[in-house]
């Protein structure tokens, strides 16, 4: 079994998003690096395919909330029904091959990247960094090169190969709507529980992100702070957030959040957290 560290990693790279909606200065250049990358993304064959997943477990997921409080006499017939709507625990040897791939190739290229996130229907599909210190990626492409843009990136405090209990994740809110800018979309409940699930593909394995949280941050809460138990995080987490789904969890679970700026003034932070879901790692051709 996969070893699991639940270690302090997290305490506020958010402090250095500066509150700030960047203004777009380079919007040539962010759209060159953009074209750059695209030969190491997935094929939009996948990318479709993840979009129909993503959708079947947003039904699947409606379904079970329906049979989720059964009368007395239907609880056994029920169960079962519940246990044959929850799929997609995998994904098809091919969809999996590829993803593993493609960041197996994108890490070979740029060794600071992690993988690909990628949220179905959004704008949001980039490859994650993780610099030696929360400075470097807030002003710097996947490739080094400077871009007011940044990148987005894995807290530095995170173990790379996100076995932390807490993997916070921060990228600029753009006012042309690129990088994290798309999660002030995640206000509207409706929005929310279409897009409720995402993918991150790394060079070992594949991860479903199955979001539950919609939060609202100062820069310097707690939320930050990784060093908390898992308990004490959770709580925090419901406490902040204006859309909460309640899940089950242990200390042995992990979870991400994707963080960003919510104006262009204070020290606002919206956070979108997900459960990270182990669906596949990698095989031999």
């Amino acid at each position: 079994m996969r070893s699991r560290k639940i270690a302090a990693a997290v305490i506020s790279a958010a402090l250095l998003l500066s509150g700030a909606v960047l203004l777009v200065g380079d919007d040539v250049k962010q759209e060159m690096k953009t074209a750059e990358i695209q030969p190491y993304t997935v094929s939009v064959e996948v990318q479709e395919q993840l979009e129909k997943i993503a959708q079947d477990l947003v039904v699947d997921t409606d379904m079970t909330e329906q049979v989720a409080s059964p009368t007395e006499d239907e609880t056994s017939e029920n169960t079962t029904e519940t246990e044959q709507i929850q799929t997609y625990d995998t994904l098809p040897e091919e969809t999996l091959r590829e993803l593993i791939s493609a960041a197996q190739t994108l890490t070979e290229n740029y060794p600071d990247a992690i993988g690909w996130l990628i949220l179905p229907k959004t704008n949001i599909q980039y490859p994650l960094m993780q610099g030696s210190n929360n400075d470097y990626y807030l002003h710097h492409a996947y490739d080094g090169s400077r871009l007011s843009a940044g990148s987005i990136f894995l807290d530095c405090r995170c173990e790379k190969h996100l076995l932390n209990g807490i993997n916070m994740v921060y990228g600029h809110n753009m006012k042309n709507g690129t990088m994290l800018a798309g999660l002030a979309k995640f206000e509207d409940a409706e929005y929310f529980n279409a897009h409720r699930y995402g993918w991150l593909a790394t060079p070992d394995c594949v991860y479903r992100l199955d979001f539950f949280s919609l939060a609202h941050a100062d820069c310097n809460d707690a939320i930050y702070d990784g060093s908390q138990s898992m308990t004490s995080w959770m709580i925090r987490l419901r406490g902040l957030s204006g859309i909460y789904e309640p899940v089950s969890y242990s200390e042995d679970d992990r979870f991400i959040s994707l963080s960003t700026c919510t104006s262009a003034n204070g020290n606002d932070r919206t956070i979108l957290t997900g459960r990270l879901v182990e669906i596949g790692g990698d095989t031999d051709e």
